[in-house]
């Protein structure tokens, strides 16, 4: 048999992305996480393996929904290639959802494993069973935990989850949900017909599902969350799968929509916080989808920048040209910002994660954290996945190369779990009712006193006061909503350059890198008048590091 010459439309097969990103390992350090031999691997694994057994599934391996079986019963079974059954179960040896269970790792291993496979269909598969298994673990009764918690660390069979939130006729508005559950001796049953947005069906064994009690308050208040396995006590069909979605991107992933009728439910947590747990539980799929996001960015950039160092127009190899340095420069500092950025969401999430309705301010903030790194994350993630496209050119609107992929499953990141207007409306919800500008702030100014370059340090103070002055006037004024988004936007990039100093200035191995990103991004975005010609590029040496794998 011919040797595997995957490499040959895949430049970057062979890198480590956990060992090998250098500015993932500088944040990582400054976080204290330093990783172990499985994210090592799983690293490894993602280069040399995933990256193109997903694209071969991406085009000839999708998803199908079998209704009936041969002898004429429902059985709703999503069939999955054979290839896309081994790589679940590869990636389930890692640990991405077995340490967060049995308390071997926090969610942030979870979240930095979602950096290293990014992949937004095979991932959204482990996000949403990490959601399962959270809220399970947290919220569920001590009979049902101790029935089902066990399952989704069960080495042998590890159970998978999903979260049923979406219904057609209210899309990110929860309150519009009217799938209704009744209480039944010590159950309760569903019933409803609309769960529009079904992610994991068929491959999940038990789901989160928001529905409403018989008699409860109408809108978000009404709402209780539900733990709903896929299977009766008896063995059959819990829930019924109508169909499933023909989408542009995350092929892996099977989406569809679901029907309960009598469905087995559990209660997680009180009726009386249900919108809350709701939400609690959708962070972490707000950080996933930027984690993800900056994760399937850094791979599409490394792969432009390799081409860009190996493809000759006019003379010379296209990485010589002033433009093409320019514009890897940029986006070189986007990226390492919205990688700081999410971890950092990720990371107060983590510090966060005990707290319970109505919760506290360090919760609040990790909240508000995750709007603003899944809205910068995304954009940044579009941004960079096109233009690496374009720096291939015809080749990258090709998909017979995994470049082209790389774009179609990053768009989505920026819908999923509620689109950026959402996002913005979250961000100014938590600052009107539990005054989350002035926990940024003061987090902010607490990590600018740790900046040894004063003069930086001086500026950022004056930036802050800047934008959180514009701030205040939009609120004051009556235009708060009008202004949200570019307000979620600014004050993210000036979070990511205030994280990014920081950072930087630690004593970790590459952390110059980091730094001189930082002067790059917080100049660009704050200061243009200053990132002229002489300083961008002569900062080129922060994309060199992707072009060790081919000195090796």
């Amino acid at each position: 048999m011919m040797d595997d010459r995957f490499s040959e439309l895949f430049l970057s097969k062979g890198v480590n992305y956990f060992t090998d990103d250098v500015p993932l390992q500088s944040a990582l350090s400054y976080f204290g996480f330093h990783g172990d031999g499985d994210m090592e691997e799983l690293g490894k694994y993602i280069s040399e393996e995933f990256i193109e057994s997903l694209d071969y599934i991406d085009h000839f391996g999708k998803p199908q929904l079998k209704t009936w079986s041969i002898l004429g019963e429902r059985i709703d079974y999503v069939r999955l290639s054979p290839e896309h059954r081994r790589i679940l179960q590869k990636l389930q040896g890692y640990g991405l959802i077995r340490k967060l269970v049995n308390d071997s790792e926090s969610i942030f291993y979870h979240f930095v494993s979602g950096y290293v496979v990014s992949d937004s269909g095979v991932f959204c598969t482990f996000t949403l069973t990490a959601q399962t298994a959270y809220a399970l673990k947290k919220y569920a009764g001590e009979e049902v935990k101790a029935r089902f918690l066990p399952k989704f660390a069960d080495v042998a069979n590890q159970w998978y989850g999903a979260t049923y939130y979406t219904e057609i006729q209210g899309g990110s508005d929860l309150g519009a949900n009217i799938t209704i559950a009744e209480q039944k001796g010590e159950k309760f049953v569903l019933n409803g017909s609309d769960k529009y947005f079904a992610s994991n069906a068929g491959i999940a064994d038990a789901a989160v599902v928001t529905a409403r009690i018989e008699g409860s308050a109408p809108g978000a208040k009404g709402i209780s969350v539900f733990f709903v396995p896929a299977l009766r006590e008896n063995g059959v069909l819990n829930y019924n799968i109508r169909r499933l979605k023909d989408k542009m991107g995350t092929i892996a992933v099977p989406t569809g929509e679901i029907e309960f009728h009598n469905s087995e439910a559990y209660p997680l947590g009180s009726r009386e916080y249900g919108i809350y747990i709701a939400m609690e539980i959708l962070t972490i799929s707000r950080i996933d989808d930027a984690i993800a996001a900056v994760g399937i960015a850094r791979k599409a950039l490394w792969e432009a920048c390799l081409y860009s160092h190996k493809r000759k127009a006019f003379g010379e190899v296209i990485a010589d040209h002033e433009l093409m340095v320019k514009d890897l420069v940029e986006m070189e500092s986007d990226l390492e910002a919205a990688v700081v950025l999410s971890l950092l969401s990720a990371k107060k999430f983590e510090a966060a994660s005990g707290a319970t309705p109505p919760y506290n301010g360090e919760y609040d903030l990790a909240r508000m954290l995750g709007s603003m790194a899944k809205n910068v994350a995304a954009e940044t993630s579009a941004h960079i996945t096109r233009y690496s496209m374009e720096i291939m050119g015809g080749n990258g609107f090709m998909e017979e190369f995994p470049i082209a992929k790389f774009h179609r499953d990053s768009i989505v990141t920026s819908i999923w779990e509620g689109t950026s207007n959402i996002q913005a409306l979250e961000f100014l919800e938590v600052i009107i009712k539990k005054k989350g500008d002035k926990l940024l702030r003061s987090d902010l100014e607490s990590r600018i006193k740790e900046l040894s370059d004063r003069q930086t340090a001086e500026s950022l103070s004056k930036d802050i006061e800047s934008v959180f002055e514009k701030l205040r006037n939009a609120l004051e004024s009556g235009e708060g909503e009008f202004h949200s988004k570019d307000l979620l936007t600014e004050l993210g990039n000036l979070t990511a350059s205030v994280y990014m100093f920081i950072v930087g200035q630690q004593q970790a191995p590459d952390s110059s890198i980091t730094a001189t990103a930082a002067r790059v991004f917080y100049q660009r975005h704050f200061h243009p008048e200053q990132a002229g010609r002489e300083f961008i590029l002569g900062s080129v040496a922060i994309t060199e590091w992707m072009l060790e794998k081919n000195k090796k």
